[in-house]
């Protein structure tokens, strides 16, 4: 049915183009301006569950051709906003050459102190758990054109819409699940919006404890410093993301410094520590 109204869209009877006609409906759908029963199902997604190295899953949603034509238009709109609101904590987000940059800039930093100390901070599956309440607080608040994103987002994360899984071994059997945290891997404004999830976190760790830095990529973040402050921070920091429903994974995390962990640190346990850097 939806091929066919697609198809009808495009042929060349009547006054109004087909493009018009499709311009005008993803208009509605970035502006939030669709009722919630249509919201609910252009949000639906196939889920997909894919092998990790480590025997863990990873689910990642296909959304809606529609859902995903829109979100990908707006992530190329808001960019640059994006871009500037991130500077300088995220690099993992709307930045070209994002991980390239944390590479050269841990460099010049461990060259002009080189008994520093920087920690890889990894999240427990963080795309899947991050609150919405952080993010939709932190697009209220965005200065500038990011708040108009907010009725979109609002749209598709203010409700649950469902992941639909079937089973390989029983193509008859299909589960539904209707999550209530996290954005979605497969989403074209996914990395964003989890970005934006947890900036707060991250502003605030980085203004009461300004000796560090904070160089983040995604959900891998960097605490950077002296070597009597990064633990500090780093419990710090722990505390923030949980507001956010986030949890760090101290078996994925890293220590390292190019003059030797000194002993005083005091690691929780599970820490990998590399003798050749990160």
């Amino acid at each position: 049915m939806v091929f066919e109204l697609l198809r009808d869209c495009f042929t060349p009877e009547g006054p109004t183009s087909g493009f018009d006609l499709m311009f005008d409906l993803c208009t509605h759908i970035a502006q939030g301006r669709v009722f919630a029963s249509t919201a609910y199902l252009l949000g639906a997604s196939c889920l997909l569950a894919l092998e990790k190295p480590s025997s863990d899953i990873r689910p990642i949603p296909v959304g809606e051709i529609l859902y995903r034509l829109v979100a990908r238009t707006l992530g190329f709109q808001f960019q640059e906003a994006l871009a500037d609101h991130f500077s300088p904590l995220q690099f993992g987000v709307a930045m070209r050459g994002g991980c390239e940059t944390i590479i050269h800039g841990l460099r010049a930093t461990l060259d002009l102190h080189p008994d520093w100390v920087v920690l890889q901070v990894d999240i427990q599956k963080a795309f899947n758990i991050v609150s919405w309440e952080a993010l939709f607080c932190e697009l209220r608040s965005a200065i500038g054109s990011l708040d108009q994103l907010f009725p979109f987002v609002r749209s598709f994360y203010a409700r649950r819409s469902p992941l639909y899984f079937s089973h390989c071994s029983h193509e008859d059997e299909v589960s539904l699940f209707s999550p209530e945290s996290g954005t979605r891997q497969g989403d074209p404004l996914g990395s964003s919006l989890f970005a934006l999830a947890h900036l707060r976190a991250l502003r605030t760790v980085a203004s009461e404890h300004p000796l560090c830095l904070f160089p983040s990529l995604a959900d891998d973040i960097h605490i950077v410093g002296p070597p009597e402050d990064v633990m500090p921070t780093f419990h710090t920091l722990e505390g923030h993301l949980s507001a956010v429903g986030l949890i760090v994974q101290p078996t994925k995390c890293v220590a390292w410094s190019p003059s030797g962990l000194p002993s005083s640190l005091s690691l929780p346990p599970g820490f990998s520590l590399p003798f050749e850097g990160l």
